[in-house]
């Protein structure tokens, strides 16, 4: 019998169909058991690109079904929280994309169903599993840069995302889908929780989405406190046309980090018209092997391999920072985290 970790995925859209060609070749020990998603187009299109797999429309069934071992959840942030409940009831291990959910009342609910279960939630943070962020990381704990003073976090994305997130309600925007994972960077890189936002935005490349989506925002600077005295910068675009742009800076008392680059492979052409270089095009470019890394980690967490390195804590605290900034570009002024938790 084999001991693969059997895996569903949930959603078929363009963040899960990289997780799924992963646990299709690539990951060690698992085994991409079902596909699930609601979409009969997203369903067929799957099917055409991974060959002889199962396909489900109900994600709920699919994550809670007896033949599966862990789940991948890269639906719209809307059903996050449905199939996370559902599958850590069921004991089955859950890997969710970013942003855990669309408010904190559920990302409270997934955390107590997570305390309930027998079974682990980790957090889609690939940056954590990026190379060049874990050397900054080691740097930093090494104290080769001394303390953490402030941390620069960009996230850049060359196209809008899906219509859904446009709307506040089934989605925390640009901030959200887009910054999450500078908010996760800020706390993992400074060892610091933030405490108070100022956050300023505006449509700026689409201000025709305004009308239809009030408080829609595709460029936003954030600038918060941190908790040991620290400050922290986030700066977000979506649509940045230029490319995919993804890099953090961390300055210490004693010196400078660096990781990010959206120049692609570093490659330099120079000729008489001068010098150039291409822009990384995707997130699932830059972060191939980060994913890899990230799916082949939840393999070895179902198995007990491995510790969690990302936990649904990281994923409630990313979305509380999420919540603050956004009520403070609704209001206009600075916005504490202990004010959102009420």
């Amino acid at each position: 019998m084999s001991n693969d970790v059997r895996v569903a995925l949930i959603g078929a859209g363009r963040a899960g169909m990289v997780h799924a060609r992963n646990l299709r070749s690539g990951v060690r020990d698992g085994l991409l058991a079902v596909v699930a998603d609601p979409s009969s187009q997203a369903r067929e299109q799957a099917l055409a690109e991974l060959g002889d797999i199962a396909v489900h429309d109900d994600p709920v069934a699919a994550a809670t079904d007896d033949g599966v071992d862990a789940v991948v959840i890269a639906s719209p942030t809307f059903t996050h929280a449905e199939v996370a409940v559902a599958a850590l009831a069921a004991g089955k291990h859950v890997l969710c994309e970013k942003p855990l959910a669309s408010t904190l009342a559920e990302a409270d609910r997934i955390a107590a169903a997570e305390r309930d279960s027998p079974a682990t939630l980790l957090m889609g943070f690939m940056r954590r599993f990026d190379a060049g962020f874990l050397r900054v990381a080691q740097r930093i704990a090494d104290g080769d840069i001394g303390e953490p003073l402030l941390v620069k976090s960009t996230g850049r994305g060359p196209g809008l995302p899906p219509p859904w997130a446009w709307d506040s309600a089934r989605s925390g925007g640009l901030v959200a889908e887009v910054n999450s994972h500078d908010l996760d960077t800020v706390r993992w890189l400074s060892g610091q929780e933030a405490t108070r936002v100022y956050a300023v935005g505006r449509a700026a490349k689409r201000p025709d989405l305004v009308e239809d989506h009030p408080g829609f925002v595709d460029l936003v600077a954030l600038t918060f406190e941190l908790s040991a005295g620290g400050l922290a910068m986030v700066d977000g675009a979506c649509p940045a046309d230029y490319g995919y742009d993804a890099r953090v800076e961390v300055y210490g008392s004693s010196g400078v980090l660096f990781a990010g680059d959206p120049r692609q492979h570093g490659a330099l052409l120079v000729g008489a018209g001068g010098a150039s270089m291409d822009a990384v095009r995707s997130w699932r470019d830059l972060f191939a092997s980060a994913y890899r890394a990230e799916d082949q980690h939840l393999v070895a967490v179902a198995r007990g391999d491995e510790p969690a390195r990302t936990t649904v804590a990281d994923g409630v605290r990313a979305l509380e920072a999420v919540v603050a900034a956004n009520t403070s570009l609704r209001e206009h002024r600075p916005v504490t985290i202990a004010e959102v938790r009420g």
